[in-house]
């Protein structure tokens, strides 16, 4: 407890030092600290003498690399758990090892005690939790690094599940979260797969992603709008929220009793039909992605419970994600590429996807992807699914440095997931068998009178305003070009490496001007005759200054040197 006091007590800066220390120790106990080669984490290390106590009773040399950066993720606690759970819906950046290792990190935790889930309720809420509350189990129901449910009564007897954020989580994340985007910074500067990868903007992703989980009044809200969109649904329920009962770090929501999904993957539940729990739930995901392209994005089979009137109900809405109506239409042409076995409009969709970069070869691209529809069509007859086509299509993709929008990673990601819990759910299932139903009804909506006559009307407006702007800015254009103001406009990127040495070259060159006029001068001085003692004195400290200066010079240029080669080595 004394040292908790302790490190609360220490300023931020402390704190974030002092997790440098702690992070660094982690990574190299677990022998991944060159994760983060070329970020400078390594010089946090501890030495050797000084490995701390309780290291892993298996030598991490003996374990698989992607294991010990699942060991180290754990450890370093629930921002870098949950980083490690994003990334591993990534396929298209880590490497398949790596990313089945990170699918099974946890972040089940010890509960905290009754007392402090209840302090915490009360600050948030105002009130003692036996006004708030007609009953409420301090048993919890689920617990996690970032908080615990409880289940509770309302005053006017409705049962509630009560979300409580841990105290301190926030602050701990932040810091964590803060060292993340920083070491991403360092490795976009100074290795090329940061660069590559684009590391940075990824950790920033992260960041948007986790923070947002932080508050539970985003994940309200998404509940909210799921719930107005599916009100009239008599297949599908979305818990209500108490508004009253919430804040940013308490969420109170209907109680949902029902079936979980988890009993019935290679079972069967009395009462209960897993075919319709996966029929109305894989139409439900169809109908957020390409209807309202907003979607629950951690569908497991956890989030998932049938109902005892029949509907299906979801729950733990803290992961969530949008997607454009163009990608939309790019992932549903996709799909329908595949089953129709269309080698050739599954290329264009994919490159449709990723933008048709010009490093892209087409030919071998259809050629592989023609590969992974006939392993994909072969493992339809021994129960393969979209999960395993999905991970082969985004290593592909790494492959040949096709780099998708996080938007399209994510919900080709999540259609994966959930093709993969429908098929444990109920083996006999076939999304081809879902998605065509529900294409029939999406492609005269997409292709109907309506939409065409939308579209053509937005082509029209565009290309009035196209030539009604044409004269005026082509005789701006030749005007300029005729009085010799023409002028092209280059916007070079990429180049920051290259001016910060120019810039540090230029440097040394005015010290070194400086250090050659200061030798000048007291050369003038000596080779006068009849020097007073002021004049004596005088040229000797000029001298002493022009030497020292010379040490310093070369010093700085060694020091350079050095400091170009390591970064070198890092990025090697």
């Amino acid at each position: 407890m004394a040292r908790k006091d302790e490190t609360a007590s220490l300023s931020r800066g402390a704190r974030r030092r002092a997790r440098y220390r702690e992070i660094a120790a982690v990574l190299w106990d677990e022998r991944v600290l060159n994760l983060f080669k070329g970020g400078g984490l390594e010089e946090n290390a501890p030495p050797e003498a000084a490995r701390r106590e309780g290291d892993p009773g298996v030598k991490e040399q003996e374990l698989p690399r992607a294991v010990r950066i699942r060991h180290a993720l754990e450890r370093l606690g629930p921002a870098f758990v949950k980083a490690g759970q994003i990334l591993a819906t990534r396929r298209d950046l880590v490497t398949p090892d790596l990313a089945e290792e990170l699918s099974k990190l946890q972040d089940d935790v010890p509960t905290l005690p009754w007392e402090e889930i209840k302090a915490r309720i009360e600050d948030e809420l105002g009130h003692p939790v036996e006004e708030l509350f007609a009953t409420f189990d301090p048993v919890p129901l689920a617990a996690a690094s970032i908080g615990q449910v409880y289940r509770a009564t309302l005053p006017d007897g409705t049962p509630v599940a009560v979300k409580v954020q841990r105290p301190g989580v926030t602050e701990t994340m932040d810091i964590d979260l803060e060292i993340l985007i920083e070491q991403a910074h360092r490795l976009a500067i100074h290795t090329q797969w940061g660069r590559d990868f684009d590391v940075a903007s990824l950790a920033e992703e992260f960041a948007t992603i986790l923070r947002s989980e932080l508050d539970y009044r985003h994940e309200g809200h998404a509940l909210e709008r799921f719930r107005a969109e599916f009100a009239e649904s008599k297949d599908v329920l979305f818990p209500a929220v108490y508004w009253d009962h919430s804040t940013q770090y308490v969420l109170t929501m209907d109680f949902i009793d029902g079936v979980s999904a988890t009993k019935l993957e290679g079972g069967e539940v009395a009462g209960v039909s897993g075919e319709r729990l996966v029929e109305v739930g894989v139409g439900c995901y169809f109908q957020q992605i390409f209807e309202m392209g907003f979607y629950h994005a951690d569908p497991h089979a956890g989030n998932l419970f049938a109902m005892p009137d029949g509907r299906v109900a979801f729950v733990d809405f803290g992961r969530t994600a949008s997607i454009s109506q163009r990608n939309r239409d790019a992932v549903f042409d996709m799909l329908l590429a595949v089953f129709d076995d269309d080698v050739r409009g599954a290329t264009e969709a994919v490159l449709m996807m990723c933008g048709a970069p010009p490093h892209a070869d087409i030919a071998q691209l259809e050629v592989e992807l023609g590969q992974i529809m006939a392993a994909y069509r072969r493992s339809q007859t021994m129960g393969g699914g979209l999960d395993d086509l999905v991970q082969k299509l985004l290593t592909m993709m790494r492959a040949h440095q096709l780099h998708l929008p996080t938007e399209l990673t994510v919900l080709l990601t999540t259609l994966g997931m959930v093709d993969g819990v429908a098929g444990q759910i109920d083996p006999t299932y076939r999304l081809v068998d879902l998605a065509k139903p529900f294409a029939k009804k999406l492609l005269p909506e997409q292709f109907g009178p309506e939409r065409i006559f939308k579209a053509t009307l937005r082509s029209a407006r565009a290309y009035a305003r196209f030539f009604d702007d044409l004269p005026v800015q082509a005789t701006r254009v030749l005007r300029r070009a005729g009085e010799g103001e023409f002028r092209v406009s280059i916007r070079p990127t990429g180049f920051e490496q290259v001016m910060e040495r120019l810039q540090a070259g230029f440097t040394l060159i005015a010290y070194a001007l400086i250090v050659s006029a200061l030798i000048i001068g007291s050369s003038i001085l000596v080779s006068r005759p009849n020097l007073t003692r002021v004049e004596a004195v005088g040229y000797r400290v000029v001298l002493f200054a022009a030497i020292a200066s010379v040490v310093v010079l070369l010093t700085r240029m060694v020091r350079a040197e050095w400091r170009r080669r390591r970064a070198q080595q890092r990025a090697d």
